[in-house]
């Protein structure tokens, strides 16, 4: 689910982010889309919680947020924005900055979001061609490929090597039996 690109916050919110920018801007050596992508957590954080929790002002200030909040939070971000461990992640750590500065500039007086756990990285498992798929690029690169190609493509099947190191293969490095050796390509 796409998120929007520049929710609305309340004039509290808008002070408490632009006090957090300057010190982005002139303390930190960041590159300007790094800058950009932590407040756009922060403020994505911020409209999230102006709109969903209970509060009386249904304002930001980074005193009423808990540890609580944060998580629930994270939450949201996995179940109904369905989003990339990644991307949860990287949220999460741009809340923790934020939450970090506003502790060291003495703006709260503890850290919520110390205790709050990054989400566990799904692990893919490494996608392999079946049978059938593997004959197509065979022969497409027969087809349409030289023997190079065609070798190339054969090694990358069936040795498990990465493109990256089959890149760095030196022909010192490559040992062929007799059998192998008279079977070509």
């Amino acid at each position: 689910m796409k998120r929007q690109s520049n929710p609305q916050i309340s004039s509290s919110g808008e002070l408490a982010l632009a006090a957090y920018e300057q010190t982005l801007l002139e303390q930190e050596d960041l590159t300007p889309a790094s800058i950009r992508n932590y407040l756009s957590d922060v403020r994505h954080f911020m409209a999230w919680y102006e709109h969903h929790m209970d509060t009386e002002t249904h304002v930001f200030t980074p005193q009423a947020i808990t540890t609580p909040a944060l998580t629930r939070y994270r939450t949201y971000l996995q179940i109904v924005q369905q989003q990339k461990s990644a991307s949860i992640n990287r949220s999460l750590i741009s809340l923790k900055r934020y939450f970090g500065w506003a502790t060291q500039q003495q703006i709260i007086h503890y850290d919520p979001s110390a205790p709050v756990k990054l989400v566990g990285q799904e692990d893919g498992a490494p996608r392999h061609l079946d049978d059938k798929q593997e004959q197509a690029l065979v022969a497409a690169v027969t087809g349409e490929g030289n023997l190079r190609d065609r070798v190339l493509i054969i090694l990358l099947l069936h040795t498990g090597l990465r493109a990256r190191e089959i890149c760095r293969l030196r022909r010192d490095q490559v040992k062929l039996g007799p059998r192998i050796a008279q079977r070509g390509c």
